[in-house]
């Protein structure tokens, strides 16, 4: 029986066969042709050629609502799994005993395969007319051969009968909603565009720049070549040695320098070495520089997306469908550059959302059509943002919040925590809607308010 995490793994698998078969015409090798589901993805394309030459909007679509039937089929199959597995290991229990456990278990054998197969599919009474003529291991082994057959035989009938039964409702469902969902979409689409801030958001975030560096300030502690310190007063001397260091010369030297008569001597001691100086030597000083330059830091090409979007009350109306807008934008451009995509939903608390797997979409979908409502707490949804932050998945990402602001900055510890992920690589951008607050300008990398 799959359990969640098999259920989106195998939704992946489809999610890029799907485009795999879009773009090549051909399923990939890891999606075996007898896969159930598998054949419905290619039959479902194969009926709507003209998705190459419609808009991009119907292809998304289209993928949306297979990948939701895709989801609800593997979630039906589970029982259907969970009784072909059970049985299974039955026979194998049942070929692996000895004549005298087998006695004991054939009343169970024979009572399950009269009851799940038809005799075409496994001829039991036939099998037991042979018992009392023939070698019963040769016998046990050929029912157990089309046993095994059968079984799986069975699961597949039962897994074609669902797909069967509810793929008439989806396809209508598809035809009926279909063009409702491609004009809410479009229209979703040219409300984005009215708004130049938007479009600079999914610009930014996208990195759809060949090459691109962000420029941080860094500080940079130099220090200035060594110079000696002053001459030592004579006051401070506790001895006299012999050299030619001239700046450390005793003054009556000096005197000798000064006189015409005496210059040659001084010339001559200073060749030998034999000028008399103070002998302690002046100490060696440095001098600490501390400044700030603007250096270049190169990004990852693509990464991670973390969006954080406000649903508190002060949120409802304008911003909300502002925010619903963007939000859906930027999905659409993650889905298509196969970009991991969380959402962190915050009000009073919050709630997150892995956008990455494919059977999240549904319901993201659900999720959009609540009202927002409730106080706000920023400092949870950031906390929430840094533990992503330090998952392997979500390491370096884009953070963007979106929100009014209408909430306290971070504590100090919060943002310590924030510009260790800055110094990793991590942005934190947001986007402000109705509102004039300020106290996230110095905060985040970039603030784009409409």
């Amino acid at each position: 029986m799959m359990n969640e995490i098999e259920i989106a793994n195998r939704l992946k698998e489809y999610d890029d066969a799907f485009d795999f078969y879009m773009e090549r015409g051909r399923m990939p090798d890891n999606i075996p042709q007898e896969d159930l589901l598998g054949s419905f993805l290619q039959q479902t394309i194969d009926e709507n050629p003209q998705l190459e030459s419609q808009d991009p909007v119907w292809k998304e679509l289209l993928k949306e609502e297979v990948m939701k039937f895709l989801e609800a089929m593997l979630e039906l199959f589970q029982p259907i799994e969970q009784a072909h597995q059970r049985e299974k290991s039955y026979i194998v229990v049942f070929a692996d005993a000895d004549i005298d456990q087998k006695r004991n278990m054939w009343k169970e054998v024979y009572s399950t395969i009269t009851r799940e197969y038809a005799p075409e599919e496994v001829n039991i009474d036939g099998y037991v007319e042979q018992m009392k003529s023939q070698d019963l291991d040769a016998v046990f082994s050929s029912l157990l051969s089309d046993w095994d057959k059968a079984c799986d035989e069975l699961a597949r009938k039962k897994k074609v009968e669902i797909i069967e039964f509810n793929r008439e409702r989806w396809e209508k469902g598809v035809k009926e909603h279909g063009n409702a969902d491609f004009k809410q979409r479009k229209k979703i689409e040219k409300a984005f565009y009215s708004y130049p801030q938007l479009v600079d958001i999914v610009r930014v975030i996208g990195r759809e720049q060949p090459e691109r560096d962000d420029e941080y300030d860094e500080t940079v502690r130099s220090y200035m070549p060594l110079l000696p310190s002053p001459p030592t007063p004579a006051v401070e001397i506790e001895q006299v040695s012999v050299g030619n260091d001239l700046q450390h010369l005793l003054p009556m030297e000096t005197t000798i320098l000064a006189d015409k008569g005496t210059e040659d001597l001084f010339y001559l001691k200073y060749a030998s070495h034999q000028l008399q100086l103070f002998a302690n030597k002046p100490k060696q000083e440095s001098v600490e520089k501390t400044e700030k330059k603007r250096n270049k830091k190169p990004r990852l090409e693509k990464g991670p997306i973390i969006v954080s979007l406000d649903t508190s009350g002060s949120m409802s109306g304008k911003p909300e469908k502002v925010a619903r807008c963007l939000l859906l934008q930027l999905l659409r451009m993650a889905k298509k550059q196969k970009r991991k995509c969380f959402l962190i939903t915050f009000s009073v608390r919050a709630e997150c959302m892995d956008l990455s797997r494919p059977g999240s979409w549904s319901r993201l979908n659900r999720f959009l059509n609540n009202p927002f409502t409730g106080g706000t707490d920023g400092e949870d949804m950031i906390k929430n943002a840094l533990k992503m932050l330090n998952t392997d998945c979500y390491s370096m990402a884009d953070v963007l919040i979106i929100s009014d602001f209408y909430f306290p900055p971070p504590r100090t510890k919060t943002l310590e925590q924030m510009e260790i992920e800055h110094n990793k690589g991590t942005r934190f951008y947001g986007l402000q809607i109705e509102s004039t607050v300020s106290g996230y300008d110095d905060i985040l990398d970039r603030i784009w308010k409409v």
